[in-house]
């Protein structure tokens, strides 16, 4: 009889270390979601606006920042905005001094997490938006792909990449 309680009790010690040893059944992981990056990132930004860029001679000023779904939208405003399209245009691939940049600012932004940012650039009655999603550091990105002004890219496309050309029949 003490044996076999012996056995009994053993047996309790071993099911019980071992339980306790096995990780938990649910799952109580916390993972971000784009949308959560993008009003977490639109939040942060908002402090420290209106805030001045500069590139070379050029610069703009963003005035306000937002969130919606898994987009940052910035809005701004310059001087230069016509200096600042020629200058966006003289490049058909992204520079090679600015690749591994791309890609390193796409980790931190949570880019290449689904997230995407707008950027609104306005002078007087003249806008253009540039968007920076996934796409924007890959190998054969061509940055006009992403100048919209009035909602159209220099090769006829949306943000949504539909022709304008294209009709849809209901």
């Amino acid at each position: 009889m003490r044996v076999l309680k012996k056995v009994v009790y053993t047996l309790i010690i071993c099911l019980g270390v071992y339980a306790y040893a096995q990780p938990p059944k649910t799952d109580l992981s916390f993972n971000i979601t784009p949308e959560m990056f993008a009003s977490f990132m639109a939040q942060n930004l908002a402090t420290n606006l209106p805030h001045t860029f500069k590139y070379k001679a050029l610069s703009l000023i963003v005035t306000s920042v937002h969130a919606e779904q898994n987009k940052v939208f910035f809005q701004s405003k310059t001087k230069q905005y016509q200096q600042i399209l020629d200058e966006l245009y003289t490049y058909h691939t992204l520079p090679d001094e600015l690749k591994k940049q791309c890609k390193d600012f796409s980790i931190i932004a949570g880019v290449n997490q689904g997230v995407e940012y707008y950027l609104s650039v306005e002078e007087n009655e003249k806008k253009f938006v540039v968007k920076y999603d996934k796409e924007a550091c890959s190998e054969s990105f061509d940055p006009a792909q992403k100048i919209f002004i009035d909602g159209y890219n220099r090769y006829g496309f949306d943000m949504k990449g539909v022709h304008k050309k294209t009709f849809h029949i209901l």
